[in-house]
């Protein structure tokens, strides 16, 4: 059965996002060229292409891999090892993505070619803290089979 369990798979280590994860925002957007005729209606569009894909996160840190984050010092250690995942530190430094998996049954959804555009965290609600991130698949293909 396949689970909403979005996940970052790197460096052969899957890490689970701190839950519950409350966004989780997919957005496709296309390349074209637009002409306009000076005096006629209308105009024509060439050369559609599929960007990469942004993907909004929002979560809070309630739990890390099934485990109670229970006090402030906690919450910020899940959010230190996520901002570590997240983090970029070359070119060529990406990850992959998944949204759904179910390793037992080998059925995923994932984006791979992904590097962080944004990650952002509130800590000021010292009952659950919050965080958001943005990430840029450069494959806009879903996947569906085993991590890569």
């Amino acid at each position: 059965m396949l689970t909403f369990k979005p996940s970052i798979w790197r460096d052969s280590t899957l890490t689970e996002l701190p839950r519950p994860v409350d966004v989780v925002r997919v957005q496709d957007s296309w390349d074209f060229v637009q002409f306009k005729v000076p005096l006629a209606a209308g105009d024509a569009i060439e050369g559609r292409s599929l960007n990469g894909v942004d993907i909004s996160i929002e979560g809070r840190v309630g739990r890390q891999a099934g485990v109670l984050a229970g006090d402030e010092d906690e919450m910020l250690s899940v959010l230190e090892s996520l901002r570590a995942v997240l983090g970029v530190n070359a070119p060529e430094d990406e990850y992959e993505l998944f949204l759904y998996h179910d390793a037992g049954a080998g059925t995923y959804r994932s984006f791979r070619g992904c590097t962080t555009v944004r990650f952002e965290y509130d800590v000021s609600a010292p009952q659950l803290f919050s965080y958001s991130a943005v990430i840029h698949a450069s494959d806009p293909v879903m996947h569906t089979d085993a991590p890569s």
